[in-house]
C-alpha cells in the first residue's frame, strides 16, 4: 500500500476522543453543582474524569499519528537523496 493512499486511523479515532472528551468536560463542569447527580457516583463527578481521561487519550492518539506521519516523511526524503540500489538477485 502506499504512503499517499493509507490512513491512520489514530487520526480519525484520536480526534473523536477528544471531541468526546471536550463534551464530557464542558458538561462535567457545568453540572458540577448538582449534587444530586452525582449523588449515585459517591459525589465523584464522573463525567468530569472520564471527559479527562478521554482527552488524554485522544491527545496521545494524535500526537502518535503525528509522529509517525513525520518519520516517514524523514525516511522518505532520506530514500530519495540516496541513490538507487541494485538488487543482486536480478543480476
Amino acid at each position: 500500500m502506499s504512503a499517499a493512499g493509507s490512513l491512520d486511523l489514530r487520526l480519525p479515532i484520536g480526534g473523536l476522543f477528544v471531541i468526546l472528551g471536550l463534551l464530557l468536560v464542558g458538561y462535567g463542569v457545568a453540572t458540577a453543582s448538582n449534587v444530586e447527580q452525582y449523588a449515585q457516583a459517591g459525589g465523584l463527578n464522573i463525567n468530569l474524569w472520564w471527559g479527562l481521561i478521554m482527552l488524554v487519550v485522544g491527545v496521545l492518539f494524535l500526537l502518535l499519528a503525528r509522529r509517525d506521519a513525520r518519520a516517514e516523511l524523514r525516511a522518505a526524503a532520506a530514500g530519495a537523496s540516496a541513490p538507487p540500489r541494485r538488487d543482486p538477485a536480478a543480476a
